[in-house]
C-alpha cells in the first residue's frame, strides 16, 4: 500500500504534463504552463499552481539554454518535467512578463483610486435587520483634504528696532477640506454630510438624516437637518435652504407631505405711515425669475425673435425629442447620479458664439456634436474620460480645441444629479429649459439633448443610456448665464 500511494501521487503530479505533451490527447481547452511565452489564449479552466510549488530558472553554460524546473516544497519531486529556452526565447518571456506585470499594476492603481473608502459593519441581530431592512452599516467617504505647512521669515533693517526684533519668523498653515460622507444603516436610513471650507455660503455645508420606508409602508420618508420644500406648482415658491424636519406619509392613494423648518434666508418689511416716499424701478422677466430659464444653445438665442414672430405657431421646424438636465448634487442623493464634464462650446457652430477656439466649424449653424472639433477630441481622450485626471488632461491641451480654463470653458462635477421630469420643463420648438427651482450662483447646470430638423436627427452631448461605462465621465453641454433670458 505504501508503494501504491506513492505511485498514485507521481501519476497525479505528472498528469498535467502528460495531458499537454501527449499527441493523442485533444483537449477542448488546453492548459499550458504559466511560463510558456507562446501562450496567447486565456486559461478559462486553469486554477493555477499550488502554493507549495517552487520554480527555479538556471542557466546551463554548456548548452547555452535556460532550464525551468518546478518542484513541490523541499521534497525535490518535479511538479512538471523540466523545460528549456534559448536566449532569444528567454528574453521574449521576460519582456512579456514585464508588460503583463506593468498593466496589472496600472489597473490595480486605477481601481483603488476610483473606489470610495468604505467601512462595512455587520450587525448580527434579527430585530435590527427587520427594522432597517439589512444587517449592514456602510460609511462611504469621498473628497479631499489638503494641508499646506510653511515658514515665513522676514528681516527689517530698521535701526530704530533692536537687533533681535528685526527678524520675524512665523508659521504659515492653510487647509482645504472638501468632504462628502454618506452613511447608510441597512437600506432605510441614510446620513449625508457635505463640508467644504471654501463654500460661498454656510448653507452649502449640509447634513441630512433620512429614513425611507418601503413602497407599501405608511411612512414613506422622514428627513432631519437640511431639507428642501418643492411644491408641485410654480405659483408657490419653494426653498432649498431650510433646516428642520420633513415627512412624507402614504394612506392608500393619498400622499401627505409635512414640513416644519426654519429658513436660513432673510426677509425685511418696511411700513411707512404718513408721507410716503416713492422710488420708481423696473424689473424685467429674466431678473424676476433669475437662474431659472436657460437657452440650450446660442442658436436658439439668436433665432428666438424669429420663432416668436408668427405666434401662436412658432416659426421653426426644430423639435426636441429627448433631453437630460444635470445639476450639482447638493442633497447627496445616490440615484440617477453620474460624473460629468460640461463644455460651454459643445455644439456651437459659430466662432463668435464660442468661449474658446475649438476649430473645425460646420457649414450649417445647427447645434450638433459635430458642429466643431471639441466633442471629437474630448470623447477620444482617456484623461478626460477618466474624470479624476480631467483637469490635468484639459490643462495640458495648449492648442485647438484648447487651451481650456475651468469655470470658463468647462466644469467638472462629481456625482451630478439628473433632474426628474417633474423638476423642469422645456420648449421643444424654441429650445429653452425652465427649472422649477432657481439655481444658486455657484451651481452648475448642464444638458444633453436630441432634436429633429427636416427629417434629420441631431444630438448635443451624451445621454446616461448611451452605453458609456459607469466609471467614465459623460460629456454634456454647459449652460451659462450668457445664454439666459428666453422670456425677456
Amino acid at each position: 500500500m505504501k508503494y501504491l500511494g506513492l505511485l498514485l501521487l507521481l501519476c497525479l503530479m505528472i498528469g498535467p504534463t502528460w495531458a499537454q505533451t501527449d499527441p493523442d490527447t485533444n483537449l477542448i481547452f488546453p492548459i499550458n504552463p504559466t511560463y510558456d511565452p507562446t501562450q496567447t489564449s486565456p486559461q478559462s479552466f486553469d486554477l493555477g499552481d499550488p502554493s507549495s510549488v517552487n520554480r527555479t530558472i538556471v542557466y546551463d553554460p554548456i548548452t547555452g539554454k535556460y532550464i525551468f524546473t518546478e518542484v513541490i516544497g523541499n521534497s525535490g519531486l518535479n511538479y512538471r518535467n523540466p523545460s528549456m529556452m534559448t536566449l532569444e526565447e528567454y528574453i521574449e518571456y521576460e519582456r512579456q512578463k514585464a508588460l503583463a506585470d506593468n498593466w496589472k499594476e496600472k489597473i490595480d492603481e486605477q481601481t483603488e483610486e476610483n473606489q470610495p473608502f468604505e467601512f462595512p459593519i455587520k450587525v448580527g441581530n434579527k430585530v435590527f435587520e427587520n427594522f432597517f431592512g439589512s444587517d449592514e452599516i456602510t460609511i462611504r467617504t469621498t473628497g479631499s483634504v489638503e494641508i499646506s505647512l510653511g515658514v515665513n521669515s522676514s528681516r527689517y533693517d530698521n535701526p530704530i528696532l533692536p537687533v533681535r526684533q528685526r527678524r520675524i519668523t512665523r508659521f504659515d498653515f492653510q487647509q482645504q477640506i472638501n468632504l462628502n460622507l454618506v452613511g447608510q444603516i441597512g437600506t432605510r436610513v441614510k446620513l449625508g454630510t457635505s463640508y467644504n471650507t471654501q463654500a460661498a455660503f454656510d448653507f452649502d455645508n449640509i447634513s441630512t438624516l433620512e429614513y425611507a420606508g418601503d413602497e407599501d409602508q405608511m411612512i414613506q420618508k422622514i428627513q432631519l437637518g437640511n431639507v428642501s420644500f418643492k411644491p408641485p406648482t410654480s405659483l408657490i415658491q419653494g426653498s432649498q435652504v431650510l433646516f428642520g424636519a420633513y415627512g412624507q406619509f402614504k394612506f392608500g392613494n393619498t400622499t401627505v407631505d409635512v414640513i416644519g423648518a426654519s429658513s436660513k434666508g432673510s426677509k425685511k418689511e418696511i411700513n411707512i405711515t404718513g408721507k410716503a416716499q416713492k422710488q420708481p424701478f423696473e424689473v424685467t422677466a429674466d431678473n424676476y425669475e433669475s437662474n431659472r430659464h436657460y437657452f440650450l444653445n446660442l442658436y436658439y438665442h439668436d433665432h428666438y425673435n424669429e420663432g416668436m414672430s408668427t405666434l401662436p405657431i412658432p416659426n421653426t421646424t426644430i423639435n426636441l425629442t429627448r433631453i437630460e438636465v444635470w445639476v450639482m448634487n447638493r442633497t447627496n442623493e445616490t440615484e440617477n447620479t453620474r460624473n460629468i464634464i460640461a463644455f460651454a462650446d459643445l455644439g456651437e457652430a459659430k466662432p463668435e458664439n464660442c468661449e474658446g477656439d475649438p476649430g473645425g466649424y460646420a457649414t450649417e449653424e445647427l447645434p450638433d456634436n459635430d458642429a466643431n472639433n471639441l466633442y471629437a477630441w474630448a470623447s477620444s481622450q482617456p484623461l478626460v474620460r477618466s474624470f479624476s485626471n480631467a483637469v490635468q488632461g484639459l490643462a495640458s491641451q495648449v492648442i485647438a480645441p484648447g487651451p481650456f480654463q475651468q469655470a470658463v470653458h468647462f466644469e467638472k462635477v462629481e456625482n451630478a444629479r439628473k433632474l426628474n421630469e417633474s423638476e423642469f420643463s422645456y420648449n421643444a420648438q424654441l429650445g429653452f429649459v425652465s427649472l422649477n427651482m432657481p439655481l444658486n450662483n455657484d451651481e452648475v447646470l448642464a444638458v444633453s439633448y436630441e432634436y429633429t430638423y427636416r427629417g434629420e436627427t441631431y444630438q448635443v452631448g451624451e445621454f446616461s443610456t448611451d452605453g458609456i461605462a459607469g466609471q467614465e465621465a459623460l460629456l454634456v453641454k454647459l449652460l451659462k448665464p450668457t445664454i439666459t433670458n428666453p422670456k425677456n
